[in-house]
Formats: C-alpha cells, structure tokens, sequence
C-alpha cells in the first residue's frame, strides 16, 4: 500500500439519512478520510431505486461484494456509503466509490429529502454516474427531475434578481463533475432516421429541446449542464 493510502475492506456509511429527514456525517467515516493523504478520485451513484446502482458500484471496486445487494422490491441503501480503494491504475490516487440512496422510493415519499442526497452527490464527486433502465425516453428524462431542484439546494452566492440568478447557475456549472449517464438492459439498436449514431449522439437527441411551455425548455436545459463533460454508456 502507497504512504497516506487509505484501503478500507468493507463500505461504511458517509451520510446517514436520519428518521426526520435530516443527513448527518458518520463520524466514523469522517475519521477514515482525515488519514488519506493522497489525491482522491471520487465517483459517485444516483438514480431510481432497485435499479442495481449498488451491483454496478461493487464491479466497479472489482468486487463480488462490498456495497449492499437485494432482490425485493425494497431498496436497501440509505444515504450515503463509502469505499476507499487503490486507484487501479494510479497507485499516487486514492478511488473512493460513493453508493447513493434510490431516488423515488415510495416507501419514502419525500422528494425534498431525494433532492439533498443528489446534490451532496454532485458536491462530493468529480464523477457522477447516473443509472437508469431501458431507454432514455421523456419518462427517464422526467426521473431526472431532481436536476432542476439543484439551483434551489446549491448556491455559488448570494443572489437576489433574474440577472444575479442566471449567474449562479452558471457559477456552480463550473464545478460540477463529469456526468456519465449509464443505461442498462439496453436492446434497442443505435440508429436515428436510418443512421447510426454514437451512445453520445443519442444522449444528444434526447436532450433536445422540444416544442412545450419554457418551463419545459428550462427542465431540458438544466439537464444539458455538463455539454463538455457528459458521455452515455449503454449495456445490453
């Protein structure tokens, strides 16, 4: 193991989603992280719950275990978990997977506290994957609604008119990390009016702004927020 390398065997909770909503750093995990003293690379997971983020996590550790798995219809992550690895290829870097709640749990039903968890997610990380299913239709789009509350959870600075607003939002695009939206169980062939297109080139199409109110533009619009720094990787 390099010097400052932190090698954890097992994932520990980051971010406890408490029973009143609130989210409260584990202190324990706190601790592991004060003893890194390396450059970390943290990738991090969101999407809709029981929709094998965790599984993709732990193939991402090279692992057969580590984050929690299930089988029922019941999701199991609750708040943030953590994992501190050797970078695979950088022994200099420390990788440091973060496995987010599910979004959407009915069991839940509290969208305000969902929307927390994504932004920390988006703080946290200088990679974020997003998981979903099948195909990226007006349905995923929709899912990704939490996107929109991110103006209203994280602010740059102070602002207090339209102007000031619109220069926030571009302010913490800035730092926003590189977004990879990971599709899977994807059947469908990649082709657009009988040309093939690149996994990009359809997260580009489906991106498009389509005729609707401006509200609807400005959903589609805030989903664009990493045009430089976001790529679609689809799996059958």
């Amino acid at each position: 193991m390099a010097p400052g390398q932190v090698h954890m065997e097992a994932p520990v909770c980051l971010i406890e989603n408490m029973p009143d909503g609130k989210l409260v750093v584990n202190r324990e995990a706190a601790e592991v992280l004060a003893r890194i003293r390396q450059p970390v690379v943290v990738v991090a997971i969101a999407g809709l719950y029981r929709t094998g983020k965790s599984y993709l996590m732990n193939r991402l550790a090279g692992k057969r275990k580590g984050f929690c798995l299930g089988a029922t219809v019941q999701g199991l992550t609750k708040g943030i978990w953590m994992w501190c690895l050797p970078h695979p290829h950088r022994p200099d870097l420390t990788l440091l997977l973060l496995d987010t709640e599910g979004l959407g749990d009915v069991q839940k039903g509290n969208t305000q506290n969902d929307s927390w968890i994504f932004a920390l997610a988006i703080l946290l990380s200088s990679t974020l994957v997003y998981n979903s299913m099948g195909t990226i239709d007006q349905n995923a789009l929709e899912n990704l609604h939490y996107v929109t509350e991110l103006t209203k959870k994280i602010k740059a600075k102070a602002s207090s008119g339209e102007d000031e607003e619109e220069e926030n939002s571009a302010e913490f695009v800035r730092f926003f990390p590189d977004f990879i939206w990971a599709v899977r169980d994807f059947t469908l062939q990649l082709e657009i009016d009988g040309h093939p297109v690149t996994e990009d080139g359809y997260l580009e199409n489906a991106l498009r702004l389509q005729k609707g109110t401006v509200t609807a533009r400005k959903k589609m619009q805030c989903l664009r927020w990493g045009e430089d720094t976001a790529s679609l990787e689809v799996h059958n």
